[in-house]
C-alpha cells in the first residue's frame, strides 16, 4: 500500500468512497439530499482540507482517505471492500508525524468511539452539539504524539 497526497484526478474516486460510507450510515436520504451532500463534500473537504489517500498494492486503486484540518481528523474513510486491512491505522500513523491528533465523534456512534480508542485515542472532553438539527453529545478524542505513547 502506498500513501499519496490528494490530486484532482482522485476527486471522483474519493467522492465514490465517501458516498458508499454515507449510504451505509444514512439510509433515508433522498436524491436531492445526496446531491447536496456531494457538493458540500467537494467544496468543504476536497477543496479546503489536506487529504491523503491509500493506493492498493495491486492495480493502484484508491482504497481510503483521510482529510485533515491542521491536527484535526475531519474524515477518515475506507471503502468497505478494504476495511480490516490496516488502512485507517496506516493513514493515522502517516499524519501523526505532525504531533498529537484530535477527532470528534458522536456519542451515538459507540463503534466509532471504540475504533479510535483501539488506534490510541483517549477521551479529552465532551460537549453538547447540534449537527443537522440533531441534538447530541460530541466526544472529543486525542491521540498523543507518538513519542508520548511509547514513552520514548
Amino acid at each position: 500500500m502506498q500513501i499519496t497526497m490528494f490530486q484532482e484526478e482522485h476527486q471522483d474516486r474519493l467522492t465514490e468512497i465517501w458516498l458508499v460510507s454515507v449510504h451505509r450510515t444514512l439510509y433515508d436520504l433522498d436524491p436531492g439530499e445526496i446531491e447536496s451532500y456531494v457538493r458540500l463534500f467537494r467544496e468543504e473537504i476536497l477543496e479546503k482540507m489536506e487529504l491523503y489517500a491509500v493506493k492498493s498494492r495491486f492495480g493502484g486503486e484508491l482504497t481510503g482517505f483521510i482529510a485533515m484540518n491542521g491536527s484535526k481528523v475531519e474524515l477518515l474513510v475506507v471503502h468497505p471492500h478494504y476495511q480490516g486491512q490496516g488502512i485507517a491505522g496506516l493513514l493515522l500513523d502517516h499524519v501523526s508525524q505532525r504531533g498529537e491528533l484530535v477527532v470528534d465523534v458522536g456519542e451515538h456512534t459507540p463503534g466509532v468511539y471504540e475504533f479510535y480508542q483501539n488506534l490510541g485515542f483517549v477521551e479529552s472532553g465532551r460537549s453538547k452539539s447540534n449537527v443537522g438539527g440533531h441534538i447530541g453529545t460530541t466526544v472529543h478524542l486525542l491521540r498523543p504524539q507518538l513519542s508520548e505513547q511509547t514513552g520514548a
